[in-house]
């Protein structure tokens, strides 16, 4: 059985293709409808899931590229529980990547860490209930706000220098500052949560996943790594429709 999956983003679109759960394929192109409607008809499939966070012009295009989709939103039935008190504001992404962890450690209490746009992380329990996380500027958007708001602090690429521990100058004082300052949140953040759950499994996903991988945070040795995490959540959504 083949599943098409499209996640919808604000400037670039996400599909994958799943047979028999295994994930086979993967594109990334920008919002073109051209562009979507070649990619999403170069394939057959037998079911799709849409996650968008887009515009409702081009939610509804891709909706009509395809037939019968199931389009995620808080009303759609879930392998596990959401406990969010406000399910019709939590991210899609958020949501995914909570079964995407279910997919991969049932029954395991899981910190899901996102590093993109904004850092975020989220804890699936042992009961396999979303129970929220925390939301916090992304490595890109710190480097943005001290340029923004100040008169004189330059912008600062995150691969424009080598992490240091110290800066000698204005370039390399920001940009340790903000390396630094998302290491040690990271680094906190997972310590406090395993205060509170036992065995945590740490995993981390996202655009800046590799931003992560080159940091010295204790835990380190022990966390699993996906790129296509919030894919294979909303496949594991798709695959739980299917079957109910």
């Amino acid at each position: 059985m083949m599943h098409r999956i499209v996640d919808i983003g604000n400037t670039k679109i996400k599909m994958a293709w799943f047979e028999n759960n295994q994930l086979v394929k993967v594109t990334i192109s920008e919002n073109e409808k051209e562009e979507i409607k070649r990619a999403i008809h170069s394939h057959q499939v037998d079911h799709t899931i849409i996650s968008s966070v887009a515009n409702e012009d081009l939610t509804k295009f891709v909706i009509a590229q395809t037939e019968h989709p199931i389009v995620l939103d808080q009303h759609t039935p879930l392998p596990i529980v959401n406990n969010y008190k406000t399910p019709e504001t939590l991210g899609k992404d958020r949501l995914a990547n909570a079964v995407g962890a279910y997919h991969l450690f049932n029954e395991t209490n899981c910190l899901i860490i996102d590093a993109g746009t904004c850092l975020k992380f989220d804890v699936l329990n042992s009961s396999n209930e979303y129970i929220g996380g925390v939301i916090s500027p992304g490595l890109n958007m710190r480097f943005e706000a001290l340029h923004t708001f100040t008169d004189k602090l330059p912008l600062v690429k995150p691969d424009e220098i080598e992490p240091v521990s110290m800066g000698v100058d204005t370039l390399t004082s920001i940009h340790s500052g903000c390396y630094m300052g998302m290491n040690n949140e990271i680094e906190s953040t997972i310590m406090h949560l395993e205060q509170r759950f036992e065995n945590l499994k740490i995993i981390i996903t996202g655009g800046d996943m590799e931003v992560l991988q080159n940091m010295e945070f204790s835990q380190k040795n022990s966390i699993f790594a996906d790129r296509w995490l919030t894919l294979r959540g909303l496949n594991e959504i798709l695959d739980h429709n299917v079957k109910s």
